[in-house]
């Protein structure tokens, strides 16, 4: 048990603030620069649920690299997850989605 003046872990938890976006992640930042077909090309293989038989990060990956676009594999699987701070954070399209739909 802890004591003092420290602050309860759930009064931690609580007051934490989400993290602002910062710029796009290497998927995101790529997403931009794409002309339409293969823009909407990587956005349909990204936003496709990882299935076994299915595209992996590994080949989406690969064939970024093969374009030419310098991206991490972890860009590709974070942001295919979600889970990047194009996705994540305060200023994220999710966060305000979640805004808006709690003013309705």
């Amino acid at each position: 048990m802890r004591g003092g003046l420290q602050m309860s872990l759930a009064k931690k938890l609580t007051e934490l603030a989400p993290p602002a976006v910062g710029l796009p992640c290497g998927v995101g930042k790529t997403l931009k620069i794409l002309n339409d077909e293969d823009r909407q090309a990587l956005e349909a293989v990204m936003n496709a649920p990882v299935i076994r038989g299915g595209v992996s990060n590994r080949q989406i990956h690969e064939i970024l690299l093969a374009e030419g676009y310098d991206i991490a594999f972890a860009s590709v699987r974070v942001h295919r997850s979600k889970q990047c701070r194009c996705f994540v954070g305060k200023d994220s399209e999710l966060r305000k989605a979640i805004r808006q739909k709690a003013k309705v």
